[in-house]
């Protein structure tokens, strides 16, 4: 097991260092937070790696054929989404397809699906909103998952092999960026962090469930993200308030002003991670005393609103300038 994480890390160096000097460029707009043109879309690397221990390896515990198909496809669509941009249209069109393939795999029931359904395709594009900043993605993808998978998954498990090729993604992409994952990788990362909860959640059995099976395992397994559904829908808010696009790109979620305002993509990056890191845990608190449920959501509710008064507060500064 260990040799094939290895062998897993060592392709994944030599095809970033490959990708690094013939992949495609992502050459700065007014809306970039990077200065210069930098390779992009390397997530590709690591979705190959992850296919191929697939397609070779028979000891891995199993994972769904449909999941690898999915990744497979937004693979596909988030390459060519780097190369010559898409309707955002055609790639929630592909969100919604590879999530309906996974949950094709189990039997729900209607509202079960549409719950998973919107937490799916949520969770691809919180991860697609998310990826702005050096390394702010992939440290927190790495930080919830990596509580996930040695928490309540074994160590064979396949996604093990997509968490090695992210860590080593993260050291071309932090503190210096060397490459950006782009839309092909964070695509990637959002659909496989739902379908690690959707395949554990039914193993679960010491987790209670009240409207739904084993909810309180999917709020638990969210919990840690918190402040990047915050920051994100916050933003939205904003720019539906403001009659402007809420898909389009305008480098205005509050990462993005918090980095404007401290001038350091590592700092932004390394506080947001700091956050990721109390909130996961607390939902370890949450798993060992359910007691302490009131206490932990409500530090967090005061966190996120300091931290939204700090955000706007800045913004509204970086507007006026």
């Amino acid at each position: 097991m260990i040799i094939q994480w290895i062998i897993a890390a060592i392709a994944t160096v030599v095809l970033l260092g490959v990708w690094k000097k013939v992949g495609i460029k992502d050459v700065p707009s007014h809306r970039s937070s990077h200065a210069s043109a930098t390779p992009t879309a390397s997530g590709i690397c690591i979705s190959c790696v992850f296919i191929c221990f697939y397609m070779c390896s028979s000891n891995f515990a199993t994972v769904h054929l449909n999941f690898v198909l999915g990744l497979g496809l937004l693979t596909v669509i988030g390459f060519v989404d780097d190369w010559r941009e898409l309707s955002y249209k055609i790639r929630l069109v592909s969100h919604a397809l590879v999530v309906g393939l996974v949950l094709l795999s189990q039997n729900l029931s209607p509202i079960e699906y549409l719950v998973w359904f919107f937490i799916g395709v949520g969770l691809i594009n919180v991860c697609n909103f998310l990826d702005g900043l050096n390394g702010l993605l992939a440290s927190q993808w790495l930080l919830t998952t990596g509580f996930l998978l040695a928490g309540f998954s074994s160590d064979n498990s396949i996604f093990w092999i997509l968490w090695i090729s992210v860590l080593i993604y993260l050291l071309f992409n932090f503190p210096k960026s060397h490459l950006f994952m782009g839309d092909t990788g964070s695509t990637i990362l959002g659909f496989s962090y739902f379908a690690i909860i959707f395949y554990l959640a039914p193993l679960q059995n010491e987790f209670p469930s009240t409207l739904l099976s084993r909810d309180s395992f999917i709020l638990f397994a969210l919990f840690p993200l918190a402040f990047a559904w915050g920051d994100i829908t916050f933003t939205l808010i904003r720019r539906f308030l403001e009659k402007r696009s809420v898909v389009s790109s305008f480098g205005d979620y509050g990462f993005h002003h918090q980095a404007r305002f401290f001038k350091s993509h590592s700092l932004v990056t390394l506080v947001y991670l700091g956050l990721n890191c109390l909130l996961t845990f607390g939902a370890q608190s949450l798993f060992l005393s359910h007691k302490l449920i009131p206490v932990v959501c409500g530090a967090y509710v005061a966190l996120q609103i300091l931290h939204f008064l700090f955000i706007y507060k800045i913004s509204k500064a970086q507007s006026a300038a």
